[in-house]
């Protein structure tokens, strides 16, 4: 699953074009702790990677949080000029999809495959943009297995009994993304049975068990341990340095802070230079997840609401923020939408004499406070009551002329393309 990365050229017309030289887009970086202005490795490129799903089943609402949010970090960056190559991986065999296609009597790969054939599906439908591409766990055992190889060629890790491991002791990035204390991490007791040197270690190479999917290896028939496998699946088609890393506030720790861990092994500690990390959607003050069994069927959301107020209420929240489900939000912004669909179509149709300037003044105010919204660490809840207040305004308004109307409808076609709304692919 492979898509052209795509860059839409600088418009001379457009507000942005004359303003962005005096203005910058800000990113908090969570291993910094702080915003940072947004400064891309090879300009005007961007290299992206997106913590895929593990697909034992289908996706979530907490999951269209996610993916909706960093769709928009993606969207905003190619209307700033950018061109934007978005990886975004399937974890296709793991523990959780094993058991689970044993449960329903199916081959993990089935279960796999049906689950990111619905998760696609999903996507489309809350208009989450295709990535460029979409690696498979076990379409890269290869990659997988060389960088192993080489991990164990540089002393970062050692083998033991059929698995490979990776040495913790020596890394020293260890807690410089999740802040975390490496004396105070909690580890298993038991760790060290299967010839671990450190409680702490890692697999990188797991042992196969009979009746399991498994590859060969130089250390014997096994699968891949899963902190190495976005890193690998990262290397290969975003090439040896990222830009930007997405993925929830739960895989800080210990997945990325194990994948910063193996990048300094083989690139040093700049491997990846923004870390983006989105909050959770709570249910009465528990993460929404699978493994809790708290979830929403994001499907069965999809088939009782529209899509389009799906990702609206979604992103009336920062991404950064936790926010509490509440059904509700998709029934008073299907109404919201409505509204505002009315205002598009009243600017479409204006055939009156026109209000002086102020249409003029409210356009522009509106490009003003939306962008700089945008520019705030993609602050799409400060965005979407801009863009509110424009509706309200728009439907205030009377005899609006038509080229006041052409106006309103660029503004309306440059905020749908930002957030992906109005039908704005």
């Amino acid at each position: 699953m492979e898509q052209a990365a795509s860059r839409k050229p600088l418009s001379p017309t457009a507000f942005w074009y004359w303003v962005r030289p005096f203005m910058a887009l800000i990113i908090y970086d969570t291993k910094s702790r702080g915003k940072r202005e947004f400064l891309p490795r090879k300009p005007p490129e961007v290299f992206m990677y997106i913590c895929g799903p593990t697909v034992y089943a289908p996706a979530h609402l907490g999951h269209a949080r996610s993916y909706v949010a960093f769709d928009v970090v993606r969207r905003y960056l190619e209307f700033l000029g950018h061109g934007v190559r978005v990886v975004q991986n399937f974890t296709d065999i793991e523990d959780s999809i094993i058991r689970t296609a044993g449960q329903h009597g199916i081959r993990p790969s089935d279960l796999a495959e049906m689950n990111m054939k619905a998760f696609i599906e999903d996507m489309d439908r809350l208009n989450v943009r295709r990535a460029t591409v979409y690696p498979r766990v076990t379409e890269h055992i290869q990659e997988i297995v060389a960088t192993i190889k080489g991990l164990v060629e540089k002393d970062y890790a050692y083998t033991a009994d059929g698995s490979v491991y990776f040495r913790v002791a020596k890394a020293k990035s260890l807690g410089a993304l999740s802040h975390h204390d490496p004396k105070s991490i909690i580890v298993d007791v038991q760790a060290k049975v299967g010839g671990r040197e450190n409680p702490l270690d890692f697999a990188l190479w797991r042992k196969g068990e009979e009746g399991q999917p498994s590859w060969p290896s130089p250390w014997g028939d096994g699968r891949p341990g899963w902190h190495v496998e976005c890193f690998a699946m990262s290397t290969k088609h975003l090439g040896p340095v990222i830009d930007i890393h997405c993925g929830g506030i739960d895989l800080v720790f210990p997945h990325h802070e194990s994948e910063a861990m193996i990048s300094e092994a083989f690139v040093g500690d700049d491997w990846c230079n923004y870390w983006l990390h989105n909050a959770f959607i709570m249910i009465e003050q528990e993460k929404m997840s699978k493994s809790l069994g708290n979830f929403v069927v994001l499907r069965d959301l999809l088939d009782t609401y529209k899509p389009e107020a799906i990702r609206l209420c979604l992103l009336k929240e920062h991404y950064r923020k936790n926010v509490e489900y509440d059904k509700d939000c998709f029934r008073r912004t299907e109404e919201e939408l409505e509204r505002t669909y009315e205002a598009m179509r009243k600017a479409k149709e204006a055939n009156g004499e026109g209000n002086g300037g102020k249409i003029d003044t409210l356009v522009r105010s509106t490009r003003t406070r939306f962008f700089k919204a945008m520019d705030d660490d993609f602050d799409t809840s400060n965005a979407v009551h801009v863009l509110q207040q424009f509706v309200e305004a728009i439907h205030e308004v009377e005899h609006l002329s038509a080229e006041e109307g052409k106006a309103i409808t660029a503004m309306f076609e440059d905020v749908g393309r930002v957030l992906g709304l109005f039908g704005c692919r």
